[in-house]
């Protein structure tokens, strides 16, 4: 069984996580590690501490392949089928302690300032940066997503206990979930030409 295919949609969200913790805080290293975190706004109330989240938030197929159910592999290298999705995250600043209101939404604007820095440095993923079982000779496009206030209010109308925090939006596309079965190559077979169909001409005797 591929690995890859079980492990693809999730693979990508580490990918962000790691990317995030590892650069963000070479910009703000006062940031815990574990302060930036892969939770949902409804996790955050219950989860202390965190100062960046990342949340995925929905899944739709690419667009480039919309009409197609699945996208075949390379035969003759017996690649599996695969299907192309699209991943949508929600990147969401919290106000940290702070003496004002004031100073703790500045501290979260300037860390969502800076997590935008980084995912704009990195809109291709590709190489070491990929984790997991994502083969690392492929590229996956990080771009960021128009949002209006009627999104995010919608996104957040869905946690009603939870307030509206400033957030944008990422998708990262083309994520390939992987058919387990194998790809048969092809046999030999019989090619027909025109010739075959040709009528002899008759010489004149």
């Amino acid at each position: 069984m591929s690995t890859e295919m079980n492990t693809a949609i999730s693979d990508v969200s580490e990918t962000l996580l790691e990317l995030l913790r590892s650069q963000v805080r070479d910009t703000v290293p006062s940031i815990p590690s574990d302060s930036i975190a892969l939770v949902s706004p409804a996790e955050v109330m219950q989860t202390r501490g965190v100062l960046l989240g990342l949340s995925l938030y929905s899944l739709l197929p690419t667009a480039d392949y919309r009409n197609e159910l699945e996208v075949s592999g390379d035969r003759d290298r017996g690649e599996p089928r695969s299907q192309p999705l699209d991943l949508y995250y929600l990147l969401t600043a919290y106000p940290a302690g702070g003496e004002t209101p004031t100073a703790r939404n500045l501290g979260a604007q300037h860390v969502l300032g800076v997590a935008m820095r980084v995912f704009f440095e990195n809109g291709i993923l590709t190489g070491s940066v990929l984790r997991g079982a994502l083969a690392r000779d492929q590229e996956l496009r990080l771009t960021l997503q128009p949002m209006t206030v009627e999104d995010l209010t919608r996104i957040f109308g869905v946690f009603p206990d939870n307030a509206l925090q400033t957030s944008v939006s990422y998708v990262v596309s083309p994520v390939k979930l992987r058919s387990t079965g194998t790809v048969d190559r092809p046999g030999v077979a019989v090619r027909q030409t025109d010739l075959d169909h040709a009528i002899p001409v008759m010489e004149e005797v």
